[in-house]
């Protein structure tokens, strides 16, 4: 799971309505019948690569993301149903507690995978430990990963509370919910770049480089 950098939001229209909006509570949350839900969306997966903020799997081509498809204000590429069916993943709220009076705010959303938001992370506690878009999240103070284990676990320089914290959210955010997926894209990217060596990986980043990290360790 990357570090995810928001300071590249390009709904500058939806940001100018956030700052108007200061401490008031928002309106409630109704999903894509919200005005700037749309612009939101984009954003964020433009931020996120087009990736799940906590799996990494791909949730739309790279066309999308484009900073060719906005304006200064909003996304303006017209989506046909077909350009639609090709996005996927929900609009994610980092800590369900802020959702009742804080639905959108920029700071507690990402885009992920439709089946870690709805059955797995749904409405849970969470840690901020793991939380990707964090000042202080660095994947690789906190997370390990391998070709041989497939999986990711807690780094084993962490305190016991933070092993505690970092296993809870891998459970939580569903790190661990695609691992044959995953695994078997790591065996074609390192396939692939055995046989290219500009070959590069456009999805599970973070796996990929931990893999690559170890066996040169």
């Amino acid at each position: 799971m990357r570090k995810i950098d928001k300071s590249k939001i390009l709904s500058n229209e939806y940001k100018e309505w956030l700052d108007e909006l200061g401490d008031n509570d928002h309106p409630p949350y109704s999903s894509s019948s919200f005005k700037y839900y749309h612009d939101i969306k984009m954003s964020l997966l433009h931020c996120q690569g087009g990736l799940c903020a906590y799996t990494e799997q791909p949730l739309c081509p790279e066309k999308f993301i484009d900073k060719k498809n906005w304006n200064k204000k909003e996304y303006e590429k017209e989506l046909t149903k077909n350009d639609k069916h090709c996005i996927k993943g929900d609009l994610e709220h980092f800590d369900e507690s802020l959702k009742p009076k804080k639905a959108w705010l920029l700071d507690n959303l990402f885009i992920v995978d439709a089946h870690v938001n709805r059955n797995i992370k749904k409405s849970k506690r969470i840690n901020s430990i793991l939380k990707p878009d964090s000042k202080d999240y660095d994947p690789y103070k906190y997370l390990e990963s391998g070709f041989e284990t497939d999986v990711f676990f807690p780094n084993i320089n962490l305190t016991n509370k933070e092993i505690e914290d970092v296993e809870y959210m891998i459970k939580i955010l569903g790190l661990n919910c695609i691992i044959n997926k995953r695994k078997r894209q790591l065996e074609f990217f390192k396939l692939e770049q055995e046989c290219r060596d500009d070959a590069t990986p456009n999805e599970y980043l973070t796996a990929w480089d931990m893999s690559l990290k170890k066996n040169f360790d």
